[in-house]
């Protein structure tokens, strides 16, 4: 039996520091060194616990971050080929491409669900709520909106678009079948309002964010969705009006009017021949065809208000049919027609439609060329200079009058047999009506107060807006009563600066008369203004009216750089400042108007008013935070 191991005193190993003597040790007798080591050894137990807590938490914010990175980075990812597939859809619906528009739209869907699974669940809520969350906020919200949209509006769009088809449309008589367009009004009302509050939600999210990336993001895309939005809405006020005009509930009737943009009026051309057209059941018929001089002088009573009297009352614009459309507002234009119509045979009418030239070879550009009785070819290469320039070479003289009419009626007579009998497809008809209307060349107007009220909303109308957003507006009437203005050239420049609740605007309109030195027939050149000064053939004489924001006040004008007169006007809300304009041939003349205006709502609005020669615009505003 070995003896027990003699006790020196020395601490046991396993003990660590934490040994304490045999004996006890009575409370309050512990000596101050013993103490002040006990308390130095816990804080320092606390330190290593609160480092180890540091550095667990570390490790998280780490690990989150990586995730709300790499999660972003996906879903940004994902986001932009959703953005870039939004765009694509609207191309193909605008081109009929529905097999594509399809197969787009259901890829938008799964790129769009994956976005919005990446930034869902409560690490994603958490960050987004934090301080400096609001990039996080803006990609979710945006994510949620086009997963939504992706469900609920791309399906009935493309389903929509389908039906809407116009090569499915039509029928094997050429009529139309309404009772398609009727079925889907619904759904597009629905698929609108959805995507008003898909636009609301992304709209209300900051667009200033410290990350620019994201700023960049919600931008573009609100931009795609704004040129979708307004595709669909397009299709639901098609959808809402087009049964009633054409004829789904009974007979309509137009007044077509055919506009000449050689002679300038406000809403484009000088009105000429007319035709009556029928509607039924979405089938068209032309009753008859009319030259101007049916209606020459038939006085009406129609009341236009005070503003219209006041600028037009004394150019005989209430009985007198070629200056029915000074003012560019479409809308009193169609109402004096209708009153003429009326007056002149009994018949009341539903509405009025205006074409030009121009319109016209639009439309041959997918029929393909009309024939005239003589044989002559009308089509797309020739119809605009056909009818404003060289009928008036092969009928040059006053006395040819009548013969020219006959053959600008045979014109008629023949393009639209061609449209309403061609074979070829509907949906490129219905595509060059659309480029026509967005030109301000085809217009519309209905007497029913509610279709009126759709068509408003629409290019088709031809209505001045009363808005408050900036505005600017160049409208030209000829004064001379001549064929000059297929020569005419014209641009308008609008500047706007300061950043304030009213700007500065200065609009430049500039006119060159290309008329050429010789061939012309008199009956081109012909001044039928008696102006108070010498004359030559080839010079013009054009009434210019620009169309300001409401609220505008004019301070200064300027004709080619010297002080110009200019007589005020109003019109719907608008200011409107009118000059008399010498413009001889060859010649270029400036107007430009100094304006104060409330800087309104939205982006500036542009009258763009359809003659031979497009108007060259130039829009410089401010940049403004």
């Amino acid at each position: 039996m070995s003896e027990a191991p003699e006790t020196t005193g020395a601490p046991d190993p396993f003990r660590g520091d934490d040994w304490l003597p045999a004996r006890s040790v009575e409370p309050g007798t512990e000596p101050p060194a013993r103490r002040r080591r006990r308390v130095s050894r816990r804080r320092l137990r606390r330190r290593r616990h609160l480092g180890i807590a540091m550095l667990v938490l570390g490790g998280l914010v780490v690990l989150v971050g990586a995730y709300l990175a790499l999660t972003g980075l996906a879903a940004k990812h994902q986001l932009e080929r959703a953005s870039a597939e939004v765009k694509q859809l609207n191309q193909q619906i605008g081109q009929g491409d529905l097999a594509g528009a399809r197969a787009t739209a259901a890829s938008l869907r799964t790129q769009a669900h994956k976005a919005h699974s990446l930034t869902t669940g409560p690490v994603w809520s958490l960050a987004a709520h934090l301080p400096g969350g609001a990039p996080l906020q803006t990609v979710r919200a945006i994510t949620a909106q086009i997963d939504g949209l992706g469900s609920d509006v791309l399906p009935q769009l493309v389903t929509a678009s389908t039906k809407l088809d116009p090569d499915t449309l039509r029928r094997s008589d050429g009529s139309l079948d309404l009772a398609r367009i009727s079925a889907v009004a619904p759904v597009l009302d629905s698929a609108v309002a959805r995507m008003s509050r898909a636009t609301a939600v992304i709209t209300a999210q900051p667009a200033h964010t410290w990350l620019g990336s994201v700023d960049s993001a919600r931008s573009d895309l609100l931009g795609r969705m704004s040129s979708l939005d307004h595709s669909l809405r397009s299709a639901d006020l098609a959808a809402d009006a087009a049964p009633a005009m054409l004829g789904a509930a009974g007979v309509k009737r137009y007044f077509v009017a055919f506009q000449n943009d050689a002679e300038a009026r406000g809403t484009g051309g000088i009105p000429g021949a007319f035709a009556i057209v029928r509607v039924d059941k979405g089938k068209f018929t032309f009753e008859r065809f009319e030259p101007d001089d049916t209606m020459r002088v038939q006085p009406v009573g129609v009341d236009l208000g005070t503003d219209f009297d006041q600028m037009f009352g004394g150019m005989r614009t209430h009985s007198l049919y070629v200056n029915t459309n000074l003012s560019p507002n479409f809308p009193y234009a169609a109402q004096l027609w209708l009153a003429m119509w009326r007056a002149h045979s009994g018949e009341r009418l539903d509405g009025a439609i205006a074409v030009d030239p121009t319109t016209l070879s639009y439309l041959l550009g997918v029929t393909g060329p009309a024939t005239l009785t003589d044989g002559t070819k009308i089509s797309a290469g020739n119809v605009v200079a056909l009818t404003q320039s060289g009928v008036y070479a092969k009928f040059p003289a006053a006395s040819d009058q009548t013969a020219r009419k006959a053959y600008l009626l045979d014109i008629a007579r023949a393009v639209a047999g061609k449209i309403l009998g061609t074979t070829q497809s509907t949906k490129a008809l219905v595509k060059a009506g659309g480029r026509a209307a967005g030109e301000r060349r085809l217009l519309v107007y209905s007497t029913d107060p509610a279709l009126e009220a759709t068509l408003k909303q629409t290019s088709l109308s031809g209505a001045i807006p009363q808005t408050a957003a900036p505005y600017a507006g160049v409208s030209i009437v000829n004064v001379g009563g001549n064929k000059l203005d297929y020569y005419l050239d014209r641009s308008l420049t609008w500047t706007r600066s300061g950043c304030g609740a009213v700007r500065a605007v200065t609009a430049t309109i500039t006119l060159r008369n290309n008329a050429p030195a010789s061939g012309l027939s008199p009956y081109v050149t012909a001044r039928a203004d008696r102006a108070p000064y010498p004359t030559k053939p080839g010079d013009n004489r054009l009434a210019v009216s620009y169309y300001a924001t409401p609220g505008a006040s004019l301070t200064s004008v300027e004709l080619d750089g010297k002080p110009g007169l200019v007589f005020p006007h109003s019109a719907l809300g608008h200011p409107v400042y009118v000059v008399d304009l010498e413009l001889p041939r060859g010649t270029t003349r400036t107007i430009t108007l100094h304006l104060i205006e409330p800087v309104g709502t939205g982006s500036p609005a542009v009258l763009r008013q359809p003659l031979v020669r497009p108007l060259k615009l130039s829009m410089q505003d401010a940049r403004c935070d």
